[in-house]
């Protein structure tokens, strides 16, 4: 293996990281914003944040799977 396709292989794998990370991150971060939201319009203060969290973590989880069958199926 030479030296540029082990480049292009860390740059690969490092964009796989980032991807996993911020496809997690992201759902979270916006469902609790919904949460809080919902929950200062309606005066139910953490009832909808903690249905929204826990629709932000199946929800990265979802991803995560899809992004791991996706790359399972390119063989890496």
């Amino acid at each position: 293996m030479s030296k540029k396709s082990k480049w292009i292989d860390s740059l690969q794998n490092l964009s796989l990281l980032s991807q996993i990370g911020i496809s997690m991150v992201t759902p979270i971060i916006v469902c609790v914003l919904i949460g809080n939201y919902i929950d200062e319009r309606l005066n139910l203060s953490p009832l909808f944040l903690f249905i929204f969290i826990v629709l932000g973590v199946i929800s990265a989880f979802i991803n995560l799977y899809k992004i791991a069958l996706r790359d399972k199926k390119k063989g890496k």
